[in-house]
């Protein structure tokens, strides 16, 4: 079964085209390098603030790692993105993979869980103790989620069937 003709389409657009096929280092690998910069600026501020809130790191205090919440939010952005840029540079090969679906699936289960763990964390009166027990089990959701997003996104690079429309 081959993939719709809509795939084609996109592929063949300037934007689509241009990211790519340019020459330039500026274009692709640098759309690359900001998703990897806002995955870390997300996974790594997300990971700190759920190790803490988990029992490991118990020297650092909780409520003052409310600030992180600004880095996840910038990381979340960049990576959307960055995100659409190379789903539009390779649509084939991304949305004919059932992994690029549990990705997605993982991805938007990891937002909800963040919402709700910002939520915890929005109540500025609540005590470290009272912000562990809260967030917890929110924390080892989200520990796991993100692992399955990173998982999915490399298994991406080796799980194509297709990775342009074929002619």
């Amino acid at each position: 079964m081959e993939p719709p003709v809509l795939l084609r389409l996109i592929e063949e657009t300037t934007l689509s085209t241009w990211l790519r096929e340019s020459e330039s280092p500026f274009v692709f690998y640098l759309v690359l390098l900001c998703h990897t910069f806002g995955l870390a600026l997300l996974i790594g501020a997300n990971g700190l603030l759920d190790l803490r809130l988990i029992g490991f790191l118990r020297e650092i205090p909780v409520a003052p790692l409310r600030r992180l919440f600004r880095l996840m939010w910038l990381g979340l952005g960049v990576n959307l993105v960055t995100g659409v840029l190379l789903l539009i540079s390779y649509p084939t090969k991304s949305l004919t993979n059932p992994v690029f679906y549990a990705k997605l699936t993982a991805i938007a289960c990891a937002v909800r869980v963040l919402t709700k763990l910002h939520a915890v964390f929005a109540d500025t009166s609540a005590t470290d103790a009272d912000l562990i027990a809260r967030g917890a089990t929110l924390a080892r959701w989200s520990l796991g989620l993100w692992i399955a997003t990173i998982t999915g996104g490399r298994l991406l690079a080796y799980t194509y069937k297709y990775i342009l429309y074929p002619s």
